[in-house]
């Protein structure tokens, strides 16, 4: 009994198999060629390398029957420390196995699931043949979930928490390599742990989360991984009751799974709520984003640069609205790479244009709203121009629908006569008309939508309103009057808005016709 006992261990104490490539690629070739395995040794050999890729990412696990020929030899084998030598080798191909790579075939993969399941049977039928089970066996036997489709789901919380030691157990005993999928599972366990936490925590831990997701945490990420990663965290953001931006998620997830307007077959593909596409997720981040794109051009593209609040302000209170945009750069902005202007030129990726026939610095912001296309440019002293979607020249729409970064727009595209309407940006001081409700008393009634919040005053009254203790409601694009609900005749406001004209209805507040 005791020399029983030794014989397992010499032969079977550790998970590990040295094995020369060369013979195990041999005897693979010729179980191609022949169907036939010639005895124990090949049989060994082809255990090992059942799951080898050629060039096309074929392997043994890819034909059924090859398959079943290897897994009717290993159950026949009479000797158990040569069944048990069998299983010890396909299990370690089941770990080497290089599921989540592009390289390996649908046939191959299909193949490595019937091979986990075969694994878990096998394991149940050596384990009451046994007397003895080497220490790898009984740390399989400990973690009956390797052979499922939940593998590491277990691990998930001990890692969030910092605590690897018990899956770094089940690596050193069943000597699971650095490059195994399941690592990759380790990993997505803990996104998938995370998921799980009320919101308040599922927060406080997605910066840790983000930096492993990205690859930032010094442990590697492959490309399938990341996008997993990044897609369970998004929509699981997604869920929460308050869903202010993350900067840091929208760009992990517009920089790994795409623009979700661009790229939304993407998106939904991975990207999901159970069986379906996560509809408020991805719309989510294309909000995101829009405003982000927004703030963007504004604050680096205009010659007015981080000065130019107004209209940043301005047309983010429409970004809900925006279907599409699109940014025609200069010659001097096309030109520019690195820092901020490269991460801009990440975010807009399929929307950049080049912008010819006008100054260096000039550019121009594009956006589609319902039935109309509006037009702002970064250089001072340039008008803002609203076109009708179906009136739109077709080099114009051939230039938008491109993709290419390198199409072109001549700003006369964008200036032409057969516009909508022309607005300029200046305020009419003594009418208390500020060019911000100017543009909405035209845009609100040509759209048939309206900003949740109100359009700015001119300056000198909304540095009065601007921290919104009243309200303020400008009526007079209806033909009423510019109200501001101040029902405290004697406050500081009330004197303000008295000098500036406006008249006191008790009750109600102060208006200006």
């Amino acid at each position: 009994m005791a020399r029983a006992r030794k014989r397992v261990q010499h032969d079977h104490g550790g998970a590990a198999i040295a094995a020369d490539s060369r013979s195990i690629l041999a005897a693979i070739a010729d179980f191609k060629r022949s169907g036939q395995i010639g005895g124990f040794r090949d049989l060994k050999y082809i255990c090992l390398g059942i799951g080898a890729l050629d060039s096309k990412g074929w392997s043994v696990l890819a034909d059924e029957a090859l398959r079943g020929t290897v897994a009717r030899m290993a159950e026949q084998q009479s000797q158990a420390h040569r069944r048990l030598r069998c299983f010890q080798a396909l299990l370690s191909t089941y770990f080497s196995f290089p599921f989540n790579s592009k390289d390996a075939s649908v046939e191959s993969k299909t193949g490595w699931r019937g091979l986990r399941g075969w694994l878990r049977a096998e394991r149940d039928r050596i384990g009451k043949l046994l007397d003895f089970k080497p220490p790898w066996f009984e740390t399989l036997l400990r973690h009956p979930e390797l052979l499922t489709n939940q593998p590491c789901d277990k691990f998930g919380s001990d890692l969030l928490r910092g605590d690897a030691s018990s899956f770094n157990d089940v690596r050193d005993g069943l000597s699971i390599p650095e490059t195994s999928w399941v690592i990759d599972e380790a990993v997505f366990a803990q996104m998938k742990a995370a998921a799980d936490l009320r919101d308040p925590l599922f927060k406080s831990a997605l910066p840790d989360l983000l930096a492993i997701a990205m690859g930032r945490a010094g442990v590697s990420i492959s490309e399938s991984l990341r996008i997993r990663c990044v897609a369970h965290l998004v929509s699981r953001y997604a869920r929460c009751d308050d869903r202010p931006e993350q900067p840091a998620l929208r760009d992990a997830a517009t920089s790994t799974i795409g623009n979700p307007w661009l790229r939304r077959t993407h998106w939904d593909a991975y990207v999901r709520v159970g069986d379906k596409a996560d509809d408020q997720a991805r719309e989510m981040v294309f909000f995101w984003l829009k405003e982000r794109l927004v703030a963007d051009f504004f604050e680096l593209l205009s010659v007015d640069g981080i000065n130019d609040k107004r209209r940043v302000a301005y047309w983010l209170r429409f970004v809900p609205f925006v279907e599409d945009m699109w940014f025609a750069l200069g010659s001097s902005a096309s030109s520019r790479r690195g820092g901020k202007f490269g991460e801009f030129r990440e975010r807009a990726k399929g929307r950049l244009l080049n912008l010819e026939g006008t100054t260096a610095d000039n550019n121009a912001f594009v956006m589609r709203i319902g039935a109309y296309l509006a037009v702002e440019f970064g250089a001072g002293g340039n008008a803002f121009y609203l076109f009708r979607w179906d009136s739109l020249s077709p080099s114009l729409l051939q230039s938008l629908n491109s993709g290419r970064a390198s199409a072109g727009v001549h700003i006369t595209e964008f200036k032409g006569n057969d516009n909508e309407d022309t607005m300029r940006h200046r305020d009419s001081p003594v009418a208390l008309k500020s060019w911000e409700q100017k543009f909405d008393d035209k845009l609100t009634k040509l759209i048939g939508k309206k900003p949740e919040t109100r359009p700015a005053c001119v300056p000198d009254l909304e540095v009065l309103v601007a921290d919104g203790r009243v309200e303020v409601k400008d009526l007079r694009g209806a033909g009423g009057a510019l109200w501001v609900y101040e029902i405290d005749r004697s406050s500081h406001l009330a004197r303000k808005l008295q000098i500036m004209g406006f008249s006191f209805r008790a009750g109600r507040g102060w208006f200006k016709e």
